[in-house]
């Protein structure tokens, strides 16, 4: 059920780090549609202050492999980035989306279109504006913001059904793949059918090479893609950083602006990205090519 919650300092949904003078509003729970009677949804983050015009909006999509994991992890998995975009005026959707237990591509990608084009649709209710956004995420949801991103500046995409109607102005990546048969064959040893990524495709990427080209970002460059920014930490063993470096290769190609950012000494998922050394950076970013119109 779809309810309200406005939060005051620390809550069971806000970690910590938001001091006792900052809250948001979050409307939880949003069914964005139905898939055999089972409700997707995502969670809407707004400032608590009131606006003079609406918001403009930050998509978030979360990690897991594809297999695992849920719209209710930003809270404690990126908390100071969700307090930057909050403190700065944005509102910020995490959304669910079909697992590979349940469906295989391009289910999910299906489902973030889906989410989008309904806020689109709503924007008005809640106050945003979503005919233009920026697509985030981390790892599996860092790969599939940056499918959506890449894809949008493409017509006609087929497993978009209805098309987008909105437009991507930026995408933020934290660690996550753009090259689905480069990762089926990481470290030199071919994925096999139990790996992430061929539950996610369906297959091991190597023995249906042209759906794992369709997953991935580095497909669908090309001059009109929307800016990135990448973050890697350059001992990834999961996704390993050279999957951020195809991209950017990619995107200088078509002269597309982009930032690839390489931590050194660190691996996948590593905390220093959520911290004041990257948090900046990405604000920074959202600044350049999204700004809050005040």
């Amino acid at each position: 059920m779809k309810f309200l919650i406005k939060i005051f300092c620390v809550s069971l949904l806000y970690v910590s780090s938001v001091n006792a003078s900052e809250h948001a509003m979050i409307d939880k729970d949003i069914v964005y549609k139905r898939i055999d009677g089972n409700a997707i949804s995502l969670d809407l983050y707004t400032p608590s202050a009131h606006a003079g015009q609406p918001y403009p909006l930050l998509v978030w999509v979360h990690g897991g492999a594809w297999k695992r994991g849920s719209k209710d992890a930003i809270p404690t998995k990126n908390p100071t980035l969700l307090k930057a975009v909050l403190e700065k005026g944005y509102a910020l959707a995490a959304v669910d989306y079909r697992l590979s237990g349940e469906a295989i591509f391009p289910a999910p990608l299906k489902d973030i279109n889906d989410a989008l084009n309904f806020l689109h649709d709503h924007a008005n209710q809640y106050n945003i504006t979503a005919d233009k956004l920026v697509v985030m995420g981390r790892s599996a949801g860092g790969h599939l913001a940056g499918l959506v991103g890449a894809t949008n500046s493409q017509s006609n995409i087929a497993f978009y059904t209805p098309q987008p109607k909105y437009e991507v102005k930026a995408v933020v990546s934290f660690f996550g793949p753009t090259d689905l048969l480069a990762l089926g064959k990481k470290h030199g040893k071919k994925a096999s059918k139990r790996s992430s990524v061929s539950r996610f495709l369906g297959d091991i990427p190597s023995n249906i090479p042209d759906i794992a080209q369709r997953a991935s970002s580095t497909h669908y460059i090309n001059s009109n893609t929307p800016p990135f920014i990448q973050l890697h930490g350059a001992e990834d063993r999961r996704v390993p950083v050279s999957q951020s470096q195809r991209l950017k290769s990619k995107l200088d190609e078509y002269g597309v602006d982009n930032q690839l950012f390489i931590e050194p000494g660190v691996g996948h998922s590593a905390a220093v990205f959520d911290t004041e050394k990257y948090v900046p950076r990405v604000m920074d970013f959202l600044e350049q090519h999204f700004p809050v119109q005040r």
